[in-house]
């Protein structure tokens, strides 16, 4: 008449506990990485657009620009 429960689920992992750490560090991994290729990619655009500004301001002088690299 009454259903009883089972006592163990059965489970496909016999160790679960590694696997969300494991996941978090992939992750996480992936979020630096897309934030390290965003920020090269915006620093380099700022540095040239900083370049052809400073290459406009200059244009007037007859001197060339040699910018440190």
């Amino acid at each position: 008449m009454f259903k009883t429960r089972p006592k163990h689920k059965p489970s496909r992992l016999k160790n679960q506990n590694g696997q969300t750490f494991l996941e978090f560090i992939f992750i996480l991994m992936i979020l630096v990485t897309i934030s390290f290729a965003f920020l090269r990619g915006f620093n380099y655009l700022i540095g040239t657009r900083w370049e052809i500004m400073l290459k406009i301001i200059a244009r007037p002088n007859q001197d060339t620009i040699q910018l440190p690299q």
